[in-house]
């Protein structure tokens, strides 16, 4: 190899080095970002669960927001009267975590739910005929309000469930259940913090200068060839 070869194929390592360090320095930031989990309870055991988000988004400035991946909400909330088949819990996955100044300052998030169950007996059957019907409805919140201001931000719970029964003979509508529960606050504890799994810097550094060194071993293993030929 000649000189003007030699400095070519050294550029091209050193090039190489340096795009291998202005990785590993924007790995450096990335290895910051980590997935957090919460728990939460709203007073009176009214409402409880977890979420989780991924941070990576933040800058830590101003008033921002995540989207949470995953969480679940259990609540008093729930249509379960007299056989109704509403809603076990929840799913709180696309909530928003709220933020400010890279502080978490609550969850926003809301939901609902409806069921019905008819029980219907034929004239010909005993105690017959009977028609009744069950409906019912629920509808909850959590919010955070005062969020970019620390002296008065507040979180906090808020919903209904009503189940109404109707009856055909006699015909008449009943309030069978009803719960309530107003601006009840929402305090939260942070439980994990996981890693996101991204690539150390010092190996996305190792892996590069290994392919340089690879680079130049098959150049001179070509070279050395290319020397034998001439000679015989």
């Amino acid at each position: 190899m000649n000189q003007k070869q030699m400095q070519r194929f050294g550029s091209a390592i050193g090039s190489t080095i340096l795009s291998c360090a202005a990785l590993s320095l924007a790995v450096v930031d990335k290895a910051e970002a980590a997935v957090l989990t919460y728990n939460f309870q709203a007073d009176g055991g009214v409402g409880s669960g977890f979420f989780k988000f991924n941070n990576s988004s933040l800058t830590g400035i101003g008033e921002e927001q995540v989207a949470v991946s995953e969480g679940i909400l259990n609540t008093i909330l729930i249509i379960g009267f007299r056989g109704l088949e509403g809603k076990k819990y929840y799913n709180l996955a696309g909530a928003t975590a709220l933020f400010y100044q890279g502080d978490f300052r609550g969850l926003r998030a809301r939901g609902g739910d409806t069921a019905m169950r008819e029980i219907i007996i034929p004239p010909d059957e005993p105690y017959g005929p009977v028609y009744l019907k069950y409906s019912g409805t629920a509808s909850w919140s959590m919010d955070t309000s005062g969020w970019s201001n620390p002296s008065r931000w507040t979180s906090y719970f808020w919903g209904y469930s009503e189940v109404y029964s109707r009856s055909i003979n006699p015909d008449r509508v009943n309030l069978a259940d009803r719960r309530i529960v107003r601006d009840t606050p929402v305090s939260y504890t942070l439980v994990d913090t996981e890693a996101e799994p991204v690539p150390e810097p010092i190996t996305v550094a190792g892996t590069a200068l290994a392919l340089a060194g690879l680079s130049w071993l098959k150049h001179k293993k070509k070279m050395a060839a290319s020397r034998a030929i001439v000679h015989n």
